[in-house]
């Protein structure tokens, strides 16, 4: 019974984890889409693993930014504030993005480009979250893609 119990204990550290990396992200997205309508510029969320630029080499689990893009070539150039940083994701999380580009933008008008994060665990595709993001800037969570297929962990 002892070892039932490490085991459920053990899943409950790891559903938290997920709930809290999830709700960070939304936060995150929900941040870079109020300040797009508030500063009336574009607003861009990539990966960061040093906190001040985005990088094309890193993962998302290992990092992300939310600056200004006032000139919208997706990348932090002077005079271009960075509002959020948020480290690395704790223990197991992966976080892969599904889209055509490899950052998210947010216009004056809230609108952003489509696409879906999606976070595992060691547990697979089962315990998978996503975040979809549609056209008008709003992200949901699920756990199914934006077709109502199962989430794929790879």
């Amino acid at each position: 019974m002892l070892g039932a119990g490490a085991a459920s204990m053990a899943g409950l550290m790891q559903d938290t984890q997920m709930t809290t990396a999830v709700n960070q992200l939304m936060g995150e997205l929900s941040l870079a889409r109020s300040e797009a309508i508030k500063r009336n510029t574009m607003v861009v969320l990539c990966k960061s693993r040093n906190g001040f630029s985005c990088t094309d080499e890193s993962a998302w689990h290992e990092g992300r930014i939310v600056f200004v893009d006032a000139n919208k070539n997706h990348q932090v150039d002077a005079g271009e504030p960075v509002i959020h940083v948020q480290q690395g994701l704790e223990g197991n999380l992966r976080l892969r993005y599904g889209s055509l580009h490899e950052y998210v933008r947010y216009s004056p008008l809230s609108e952003a480009w489509t696409g879906t994060f999606t976070f595992c665990d060691r547990r697979g595709a089962e315990k998978a979250k996503a975040v979809i993001i549609y056209w008008t800037g709003r992200p949901r969570v699920s756990t199914k893609t934006s077709e109502g297929k199962p989430l794929r962990c790879s």
